[in-house]
């Protein structure tokens, strides 16, 4: 690749230079009395443009050959990616996983594999019109719980926890929760004791998944042996 735009380089200041001697040579015989040495420095001046005009059509054709790699090598990355995330885990998969590998959808079923674990009913809402909940859990007791899932690295704002609030009335919960595997905002804590909505945080949640991994595993080689 590098070969042929230098070729073509170098055949466009050779065209380039016979264009401008020609040029030059007709202006120095039209303009009687030049100096012969207006002669030599057109000459001279032909080919040093010309050269230039070469070198610089040989960057920009490197540069847009070099943007377009750039271009399809982000698309080929887009593609795997988007690929990644639309390869469906299994649920076993899931509860192994490292959390922040995994996607919001994948982050949502494994807190509802997690709670159904520890005997709640679940029900999974999600999507459009969700109100901020994306399960609703039951327990032993019978009321509802409405759950939030962030799987998020940036801290959880009070914004999230109005909405929940506004979430639990609209699907008729007794309680709220968020649980996240980042943190919360000062003011979001501020908001949710005020609300009396529990918040699980980061550090929270992964002793729990430990906890239950550790149980899961070990019900595995029971069952097995």
């Amino acid at each position: 690749m590098a070969r042929t735009y230098s070729s073509e380089g170098k055949q466009i200041a050779y065209f380039s230079r016979g264009i401008f001697i020609l040029g030059g040579l007709i202006f120095y015989f039209k303009v009687p009395g030049l100096h012969w040495g207006f002669y030599f420095g057109f000459i001279i001046g032909a080919v040093l443009i010309a050269e230039i005009i070469g070198l610089l059509w040989i960057n920009k054709r490197r540069s847009k050959a070099k943007s377009k790699k750039k271009t399809a090598v982000k698309k080929v990355v887009a593609k795997r990616k988007v690929a990644t995330l639309n390869k469906k885990l299994a649920d076993h998969q899931i509860i192994q996983a490292n959390v922040d590998s995994l996607s919001g959808t994948d982050f949502e079923r494994l807190m509802e594999l997690y709670y159904i674990d520890q005997g709640y009913q679940v029900e999974r809402v999600g999507g459009a019109g969700d109100h901020e909940v994306d399960l609703i859990i039951r327990g032993k007791e019978g009321y509802k719980i409405a759950v939030q899932c962030k799987r998020w690295k940036k801290d959880v704002g009070n914004d999230i926890v109005l909405r929940l609030k506004a979430g639990k009335q609209v699907h008729g919960c007794y309680d709220a929760w968020i649980v996240t595997t980042s943190n919360f905002t000062r003011s979001a804590k501020e908001a949710a004791e005020r609300l009396n909505i529990k918040l699980i945080n980061g550090v929270s949640l992964q002793d729990k998944l430990s906890r239950w991994r550790k149980a899961d595993q070990g019900k595995m080689r029971h069952t097995k042996t």
